[in-house]
Formats: structure tokens, C-alpha cells, sequence
């Protein structure tokens, strides 16, 4: 049970410091990093025949990363579809044709509030070049499923969705 939450820090990450009462009754002080949810997709260019990922540099493990589409809802009133149309073209530069709500998790609930909704998403339409907007540097990568299958992804979302990918499609 919480007894008390105080914010340790304000910035790009939101930090609370939390005090906790333990099953033996002792105080325990935790941090929490207060994150917006998010989303994330398989993308499939029905088209090109093709899976979509993107790459780009990474704080968490100072260097690039290649993983699905994601962002954090963070657009007053928009539902996860909404986010996660708005992040394709954003990112990749589609429309999307199809979308499949596929499962919600928490990326790390040791550690983090946020929870991510994964679909699986159909394109065909390319309205613009992508590659993110404000100060992201994004990189498309587009992978056969053969490619896909092949190669060892290291972010826990894409490691998802890939696997629902061997068992579905």
C-alpha cells in the first residue's frame, strides 16, 4: 500500500519517490518513473510485401536501435487508435488501412507507470517520407518476414510483436 508519493524530479521524465508499507509493516521507499502510456505496431505494407520498423538513437542504450512503430499518447483525447495512426504517418509516412488492437503491458512495472497497447497494422498508401517530426531522426527499415524471423531484435515491445507475428501470420 502507498503511504506517500513525493515528485524527486520534473524534467522529460517525471521521477516520484514513494513510500510504501510492507506486508511486515515496514516503510520502504521506492522510485517510480511516471510515464505517459503508449503504442507500438507491426506495420505490413501490403504493397511492398513488407514489414516496416524504424531505427533510431536511443538514450537508454546510447546508440541506434531498430524497433516497430511507437510514441506515447500524449494528445489530448486521443484513444490509442488515434495515437497509433497518428505515429505511422508521423514516423514511417502512411495511412494506415487496417488496424488490430493485439494485447496492452506494462514496458518495465518494476520501475515505470506506462502501459503499451500493440496492434498490428496494414498500409499501402505512402503520403509522405516519414522519419519523425520535431527532433527525432528516424530511419525505415523495411524487412521481408523471412528477414524478420531472422534477425534479433533487443527492444522488449518489438520482441512482442514479432513473436505474435511467428504464431499469426
Amino acid at each position: 500500500m502507498i503511504r506517500d508519493r513525493k515528485e524527486k524530479y520534473g524534467g522529460y521524465l517525471k521521477v516520484d519517490e514513494l513510500t510504501i508499507k510492507s506486508k511486515k509493516g515496514h516503510d520502504v521507499k521506492r522510485e517510480v518513473v511516471r510515464r505517459p502510456n503508449a503504442v507500438a505496431a507491426i506495420v505490413f505494407d501490403t504493397v511492398r510485401k513488407k514489414f516496416i520498423f524504424v531505427k533510431q538513437w536511443r538514450p537508454g542504450v546510447s546508440g541506434h536501435i531498430v524497433e516497430v512503430v511507437a510514441g506515447l499518447i500524449d494528445h489530448v483525447g486521443e484513444d490509442t487508435r488515434q495515437t497509433m495512426n497518428r505515429e505511422v504517418e508521423e514516423e514511417i509516412g502512411y495511412e494506415v488501412d487496417k488496424i488490430k488492437m493485439l494485447d496492452e503491458f506494462y514496458s518495465s512495472p518494476g520501475m515505470s507507470t506506462e502501459m503499451v497497447t500493440l496492434f498490428y497494422c496494414e498500409v499501402s498508401n505512402q503520403v509522405s517520407e516519414g522519419g519523425g517530426v520535431e527532433d527525432e531522426e528516424i530511419d525505415i527499415i523495411e524487412m521481408t518476414k523471412q528477414e524478420v524471423l531472422m534477425t534479433q531484435f533487443k527492444d522488449a515491445k518489438t520482441i512482442i510483436g514479432v513473436n505474435w507475428l511467428k504464431n499469426n501470420l
